[in-house]
């Protein structure tokens, strides 16, 4: 069910427009009442035992981040019947993907300043007890404040790694272009998952081109068009370093966030 606008949800937050809409759910901006500020409401539209559950280990977990690169989670809870919903701080400005719309492909310089403030983020993220993964790091995903600061938001295919066992959210989502091969299927993902899809965005952040995808490459019927093929006016350097990210077998990437961020920087 969509909600509409001006409908008062939980008593609490008024809908203030539709943001967007996928296959496992929707997000709102809305006004919350009681503390009299814009929020961006996630909806969770699974309706079983297993994903309220699922539901509320996880948001649990996700309100206890707090880092200067993610939105807070501010609330969370199930209406029976109709799903789950997740409030987060409402981040004004844009998101990359509007920002790619309106200039075209971003200079290097932009590029780096994006990638070194995501991994921050997923640094911090990916180093939490339990590991929180990501998982749909695309532009529509990465805001940009009027004044420049970035964040990595919508926690809506989150996933918690507790041992050997990994939940998540809704079934699994792909987006073309940015997931990694292990994303499809039943392969196991992991924080190297994370890391091959900020280099896709990375990717089509500086080039103005979408990645050829991932499936498609592990099975070789498609490769790579090198970075600097469509943009050669980006170093060497970095065109490698965005490569490498895109690696479709996960021991040839990045093995952590922090290493990533160590060469952007370099």
């Amino acid at each position: 069910m969509e909600l509409n606008t001006g409908y008062i949800l939980h008593n609490r937050y008024r809908i203030v427009k539709l943001l967007g809409k996928g296959g496992f759910g929707a997000i709102y901006r809305a006004w919350d009442l009681n503390l009299t500020h814009a929020c961006a409401i996630k909806h969770n539209t699974e309706v079983s035992e297993q994903a309220e559950r699922q539901f509320v280990r996880e948001a649990t977990l996700l309100a206890q981040l707090n880092h200067p690169n993610l939105p807070r989670v501010t609330d969370y809870f199930v209406v029976q019947g109709q799903g789950q919903y997740l409030v987060m701080d409402y981040i004004e400005g844009e998101d990359l993907r509007q920002r790619m719309e309106r200039q075209g492909a971003l200079s290097e310089n932009e590029v780096v300043i994006i990638g070194v403030a995501l991994c921050e983020a997923l640094s911090y993220m990916h180093t939490r007890k339990p590991a929180v993964l990501h998982r749909d790091i695309k532009p529509g995903n990465v805001r940009i404040t009027p004044q420049g600061h970035i964040f990595l938001v919508d926690f809506g295919l989150a996933k918690i790694v507790q041992g050997r066992e990994a939940t998540s959210t809704g079934a699994r989502a792909m987006t073309p272009g940015y997931s990694p091969p292990e994303q499809y299927g039943t392969a196991r993902t992991d924080h190297r998952s994370d890391i091959y899809s900020l280099g896709a965005t990375l990717y089509s952040a500086v080039t103005d081109e979408l990645p050829e995808d991932g499936l498609a490459r592990a099975m070789d019927q498609a490769v790579l068009t090198p970075v600097r093929q469509y943009a050669p006016r980006v170093s060497e350097r970095v065109a490698k370093v965005i490569e490498k990210c895109l690696e479709v077998r996960p021991d040839n990437r990045y093995q952590s966030s922090e290493d990533l961020r160590r060469e952007l920087l370099e």
